[in-house]
């Protein structure tokens, strides 16, 4: 071999190693996650999808991720993240119900694009995740034990995820999320802030709608009375009834603690009583339990009917404990809803749904479990979907629950590492009400201050005109403050999921407030 034959081929090789090299450390071998198509869809922006496994686990770890390039280049320097919460629930969830670019066409498995898909205002990146949800895969045992577990999962995976698609690096991250979300995105947001993460990455803003976020007493059972006096009508609930959750609402200290919440700005903060029902975060998992097993043997009362009903059940409940205003009133409208005399297919997530509503979770787990659906996304072999995974809602619920975020995380986030704070609620969610959102925002302390000084009352719109200003749009959504840094949006017509039954209106909200400019 000559000086020029041994030249190429050590030229050769040196190419080789250069092109693996980066391949395997610039993320520039992202065909294989691209989605050419998807079965019975109409054409979709850029998108890629996949599993990647989590680093420093088990094998068999591995999380699901859908991304979309967005379709407009003037938000090419944004990047929305958004998580379903449950725990459990799949992001695809939020996807195909009004924040993505699909949606499914009626109660059919058809997909239609969805004119006000979040894609028009960035990137945005769907994750399932904890490990286990929706097509992400877990080992067994279960590994995610907790929020700290799931926590760390998610931001190792962050890491590998950015190596695959460094140019989304640089980019105004907004995280995004609803429910359960409230506690997921505060808690992986200062994990990617403290500590001098190497990721350094560009974090912009938080949102948090109908999030779980504050004190679970605040946020539940303290809360229920008054908001049952405010959507009586709605709810179909007689005066007798009232009385009862007013009665128990003073003996149990709620009224005094709601009256301290109503003063803006508050004079200081104030007391939320104890713990009711002694169940925190877990009283999902404590109500499926009481189902199961205390229920079957009648030791308790679990369909109040009556005054003296709901007063027992409050009060001196064998299932919940002391103070039980959440699960009484959701166990009397449950009865009153079967019986005839309440709302029709009652549904605590947004109560003005009736029995004609369309529920999305079943069109889920008929398409996404299709092969060939599964082959598009690059999870073949997945084998039946489904949108919510219980083991996890059962193993998360049942841990020793997480610091609410609204005692240091999400004042730290706001006055020492200066983002965004955006929390929303719809007025039809029952099961996190706004009244609740509302007393934890005024007994939260953050740049200096304690809640808001002024009410939330000042008007916000949707269309083409901003949200905060309104002023050349005629029908109101609904209201709005902001203050140091945080805003609070409530949603006229809407439940649990915002965005599900006011698109249009979500749309409007991320394009002006989180993506559109920092609230002062």
């Amino acid at each position: 071999m000559n000086f020029i034959e041994m030249f190429y081929f050590f030229y050769f090789l040196w190419a080789l190693s250069v092109l693996f090299f980066s391949k395997a450390t610039r993320g520039s071998d992202i065909s294989q996650f691209e989605v050419h198509s998807l079965p019975g869809s109409p054409s979709l922006p850029t998108s890629w999808a996949g599993r990647l496994p989590v680093p420093g686990t088990q094998t068999g770890n591995d999380l699901f991720f859908w991304l979309f390039k967005t379709e407009d280049v003037a938000y090419d320097d944004d990047l929305i993240i958004w998580f379903n919460g449950g725990p459990g629930c799949s992001s695809l969830i939020g996807m195909t119900t009004g924040n993505g670019p699909l949606s499914f066409f009626g109660n059919s498995t058809d997909l239609t694009l969805n004119p006000y898909s979040w894609t028009k205002l960035g990137h945005v990146l769907y994750v399932d995740q904890p490990v286990g949800t929706g097509f992400s895969t877990a080992s067994a045992p279960y590994p995610a034990k907790n929020n700290a577990d799931v926590t760390a999962h998610f931001v190792q995976w962050l890491q590998s995820f950015l190596d695959l698609f460094p140019h989304l690096k640089s980019k105004k991250i907004h995280l995004m999320g609803e429910s359960y979300a409230g506690i997921y995105i505060p808690y992986i947001a200062s994990a990617l802030l403290e500590n001098n993460n190497p990721l350094s990455l560009n974090i912009q803003s938080i949102s948090l709608g109908d999030g779980s976020w504050g004190n679970a007493a605040a946020m539940a059972d303290v809360a229920m009375g008054t908001y049952l006096h405010t959507q009586a009508h709605q709810l179909k609930i007689p005066k007798s009834i009232l009385s009862a959750f007013t009665a128990a609402d003073n003996i149990c200290g709620f009224t005094d603690t709601l009256k301290k919440a109503q003063e803006y700005p508050p004079r200081s903060k104030f007391h939320v009583p104890g713990n009711p029902e002694n169940m925190n975060y877990r009283r999902d998992l404590s109500r499926h339990r009481r189902d199961l097993i205390t229920a079957g043997d009648g030791s308790c009362n679990i369909s109040p009917n009556n005054a003296s009903g709901i007063h027992d059940s409050i009060l001196n409940s064998t299932c919940y404990g002391p103070c039980a205003t959440f699960s009484t009133a959701m166990d009397y409208l449950t009865t009153t809803s079967a019986a005839g005399t309440g709302p029709p297919c009652y549904d605590v997530y947004d109560i003005s749904h009736d029995c004609s509503t369309i529920s999305p979770p079943p069109l889920l787990g008929e398409y996404f479990s299709q092969k060939d659906v599964q082959k598009a996304l690059h999870v073949e072999e997945n084998g039946p979907y489904s949108a919510c995974n219980s083991t996890i809602l059962g193993t998360l619920l049942g841990a020793i629950p997480p610091t609410p975020p609204a005692y240091d995380i999400l004042p730290s986030l706001v006055t020492k590492h200066n983002l965004s704070l955006h929390i929303y609620n719809g007025k039809w969610d029952m099961l996190l009400n706004h009244i609740g959102t509302e007393l934890s925002i005024q007994n939260m302390t953050w740049r200096g201050g304690q809640g808001f000084v002024e009410r939330p009352q000042r008007p916000f719109f949707a269309g083409n005109a901003a949200p905060v200003n309104g002023s050349s749009c005629s029908a109101g959504t609904g209201v709005w403050t902001a203050e140091r840094g945080v805003s609070y949006h409530l949603f006229d017509g809407a439940g649990h999921s915002v965005f599900a039954s006011k698109p249009r209106e979500m749309f409007s909200f991320v394009r002006d407030v989180v993506v559109g400019r920092r609230v002062d």
